[in-house]
This record gives structure tokens, sequence and C-alpha cells, in this order.
């Protein structure tokens, strides 16, 4: 299984969504894993050097995303393994948007309701922990630099101003502001204007449990920086302690409209899943889910 991150629910099927128009959500359990030859293929990459691992997120289908198979049908997950799965079979590695290196599979496998594929990387980027990559069977996708960094002390510093005041705003009580965490931050240049914008998720619990987590997409303004799109979570977690944050993956511009699409981790109860956002008339949005996997 790929990393250890939990989705919502099984529930989680396919929003089949028009990259350039329609916002709509339809029902796609006809369509789910039909797939025409040649379609782009976008996979997730984590791990941990000599253990990494890879999952199929998302079938950019012309304007449409899809997804590559259900959790119910194992003949199409087979079939779709035995291809695109195959020992030996190599892809691009994307990492901020752009060609970081190559992806070479070394088998593939069942997890509880899904597959996975064990993988070798070959890269300059500091693959681990809470910072992944993506991989396609597209040339064109991977064509753009790769524009991804760790923020600076004084970027870094300049986004928690506004994350504490986004909690603040959410009626989070002043003695837990301090303990916000920090779960990953990056910077990355989401739009080729040579401007990184900051992708952070961030937790706060209270001594009873009750979780607040925050996914938020922030840009520059002058010294401070001002929210483009917040995601903030306030739950109490189940006595399983499962959690409910989204925790971004990479970025990679699925339409060529010069923007990328924002890929994300969403856990929640024995599951993962994943979350694409995509940014249209100034705003973004949800635009996909998938399961990962579902135990």
């Amino acid at each position: 299984m790929i990393g250890k991150h939990r989705t919502v629910s099984a529930a989680l099927l396919l929003v089949p969504f028009t990259l350039i128009s329609s916002p709509a959500i339809g029902n796609s359990a006809l369509d789910a894993g039909a797939q025409p030859r040649k379609n782009t293929v976008v996979f997730a990459v984590a791990g941990e050097a000599d253990d990494y691992h890879m999952d199929a997120v998302v079938v950019v289908d012309g304007k449409q995303l899809r997804l590559p198979y259900t959790d119910e049908d194992k003949d199409k997950q087979k079939k779709f393994g035995d291809e695109y799965f195959a020992e030996g079979r190599t892809y691009h590695l994307t990492f901020g948007g752009g060609d970081a290196g190559s992806v070479k599979v070394k088998k593939w496998g069942e997890g509880c309701n899904s597959i996975h594929a064990e993988v070798s990387v070959s890269t300059s980027a500091r693959l681990g922990g809470h910072v992944n990559a993506l991989a396609t069977n597209s040339d064109a996708l991977a064509k753009r630099a790769s524009a991804r960094r760790a923020p600076t002390d004084v970027e870094r510093a300049a986004v928690m101003v506004l994350v504490k005041s986004i909690y603040s705003q959410n009626h989070t009580p002043a003695s837990l502001i301090s303990s916000i965490k920090v779960t990953n931050l990056t910077a990355t240049d989401l739009d080729g204007d040579g401007k990184f914008e900051f992708i952070g998720s961030f937790t706060s619990a209270a001594k009873n449990k009750f979780e607040r987590d925050l996914f938020l997409i922030a840009k520059s303004q002058g010294t401070a920086m001002r929210a483009d799109f917040v995601k903030f979570q306030p739950y109490q977690p189940p006595a399983e302690g499962f959690l409910s944050s989204i925790d971004f993956v990479d970025q990679l511009d699925l339409d060529g409209d010069g923007v990328g699409e924002v890929f994300a981790m969403h856990g929640g109860f024995d599951a993962y899943g994943y979350l694409i956002f995509k940014k249209a008339g100034g705003s973004w949005r949800q635009v996909f889910e998938g399961i990962g996997d579902a135990c």
C-alpha cells in the first residue's frame, strides 16, 4: 500500500470532470475503467529510498478525468496491473509540475481493495516522508521545468501568520493556536509566472482529541501572504484515531491551460484517497476524487 494515509470512506468513486467547462459531478459507474488506448495516466509516487510505491490516480481521457478502475471490478484491476504495472515498465517522474527523472516498475500486487506497484526511482528530487511526486506515461505533460522547493524561513514565517489568522477566524481557542503543527509546506510555481505559491497542511488537536485540519494554497502579497484556497476541517476523529487530513502530493498541468492542477491525498477511516483541485475563473475547486485503497 502506498503510504499510510486514509480516506473518508470507500464511497469515493469517480468524478468524471470536463477540464474546460462543466464543473458538474456525474454518475461514472458505467464509465469507470473504460480506457481507450493511449490515454494519459497519472500516478502518485511515495515512500523512502529503496521502498517506493506507486498508485494509479487518474486517467486523462481527452478533457475528462476518470478513474483507472473501480475498487469493485477486480478483472479491470488485473488488466490495468498487467499493462501499466508490468515489470520493467518506465514512466516520467514529475515534481513541481515538470520532468524530474523516471520511475521503473519492479512488481505489483493487491492491497485491500486496490492494486499498487513497487517501483525504483531515478531523480535528484528529495522524496520521502510527506514529500511525494507524480509519474505519467505522457511525454507532453513532462515537458515543463520542475518548480518546487522548500520555503525560506521568511516565507514560512509569513505563511504561519496567515495560518494562525485562519485558525482564529474558525473559532480555534487561543490556547491552541501555538500548538498548530505543520504537516508539510511546499513552495511551487503553479502558473509558470516565476512566482512561487505555497501549499501546506496543518493540524491542531485539543486535549479531547478534537481535530482542526487546514489545507492551504497561499500566494505572496508584498511581504505577507494571502489565502488563495482554504479547506478547514474541524471534527472529532473516531475512537480508532483515523484522521481526515488533506496532504499535498504534487502539481501537474493536465489540460495545458498553464496552471497546474493540485493533487492531494485525503485521509479517513482505515483508507486513503486522492483529490484533484483545479483553478478556473479565479477560484480553486475540487474536480476529482478517487480511492487509493480502503481496508
